[in-house]
Parts: structure tokens; sequence; C-alpha cells
């Protein structure tokens, strides 16, 4: 795990948590901490899996014959309960403080991030979905629409991702809008990536809920 601390741990505003996509490690989004408002700490998590061509993963994914991508959803579970497990671990030993989780994750790491919130939404002060998607079985996860009154959602994606098709995130999108939340969402001309434009949107974002 990486740590970019406060400025000033005195002035803490919140605990940014980062969960990032498959064959990534937990150095492949700490650069997003530059963006961020120098008042909250950010952590970078590496998933515990292992992909085949090195790089480590939330769940494996399987090619299915007609070329569609299947994922395991246990594994996602799993990791999505180790996360959970984490952010508990590091509110007992006083490294971040309870409502203050702005959990965020890029494609896989946007999947465990939902899977995260929807299992125990009153950790968590916002979410952050960028390319991602969420498995149907995810939806039972969550046990009262009603504990996620207001929580603040920001959700991007591009429109030529060949990774995680837009119709992913369409649905992503749908799923979370028939819930109580206050959700922010994006569609951007890019690929399976983060733009500058949605950098400045989040920016812009993380500003209204930290202040």
């Amino acid at each position: 795990m990486l740590q970019r601390p406060a400025q000033d741990p005195d002035s803490l505003k919140g605990s940014v948590i980062l969960l990032h996509g498959y064959g990534a490690d937990e150095y492949d989004l700490m650069g997003l901490a530059n963006y961020f408002d120098a008042d909250l700490q950010v952590f970078s998590i590496r998933a515990p899996g292992m992909t085949p061509f090195g790089g480590a993963s939330w769940f494996d994914i399987e090619m299915l014959a007609d070329g569609s991508l299947k994922f395991d959803f246990e594994q996602a579970l799993t990791s999505s309960r180790g996360v959970i497990s984490l952010i508990r671990e590091m509110q007992k030993q006083g490294l971040i403080s309870d409502k203050q989780v702005i959990l965020g994750g890029f494609s896989q790491g946007a999947t465990i991030s939902s899977m995260v919130t929807l299992t125990e939404p009153e950790m968590i002060r916002a979410l952050l979905i960028l390319s991602g998607r969420l498995h149907e079985a995810a939806h039972d996860l969550l046990k009262s629409p009603d504990v996620l009154q207001g929580l603040p959602i920001f959700a991007g994606h591009g429109v030529n991702d060949p990774v995680i098709p837009i119709s992913f995130g369409r649905d992503l999108v749908k799923f979370w809008e028939a819930l109580p939340v206050k959700l922010e969402h994006h569609e951007y001309v890019m690929g399976h990536e983060i733009s500058p434009q949605e950098l400045d949107h989040i920016q812009t974002w993380l500003a209204a809920i930290i202040h």
C-alpha cells in the first residue's frame, strides 16, 4: 500500500483510497494524488491476485467462445471483503477516521469500489468509479437503499473504451440512478483511460465534497 500524507494532518479533510485496474498495481493510480487537495491523504492499494502476464488483479477474467469476457464474481466478492477489512483495520489503527473514506477505482477497481459501497455504505463518504462495470449479482449486496441517501458518486467512462465498452458504463449509471444517491456522470471521447478533462471534473467534484 502506498500513502501520500495530508500536507497538514491537523487540517485533514478526508482519506482517498484508490483501487487500480486489472494487470496494474498500487503505483498505477498514485499519480492522481498530485491532482487532489493537499489536505486529503491518499492511499493506493494493491490487489491480492496476479494476472498471467504480471501485475495484480482483484478477480480473474475468462474469455468466452463468443469473444465476450466473464469475470469471477466470487473472487470479486472476496476482494471487496478484503478491502472492507483493510479499511476497518486502518480505522482501528487511527490512519483514517470514520465517514472520511472517499473510495475510488478504475476498471476492476471501480467494480470492487462499487461492491464495497453496496456492502458497507455507512463506511463510505463518497464513491469515485472510473471506466467500470458491475456484475448483476452485486445488486443483491445492498440491504437497504435508504442508507445510500445523498451519497456523492462520480462516474466517468470513455465512449471508445475497447476494454470495458461504454454500454457497461451506462448500465452502471442506470443502476446508481435508481438509488437515492447524488450521482454525477460523464462520458468522454477517449478509450480505457483517464483524460485531462475527466481529471478536471473529478477535482471540481472532490472540492464540493470536502469543503
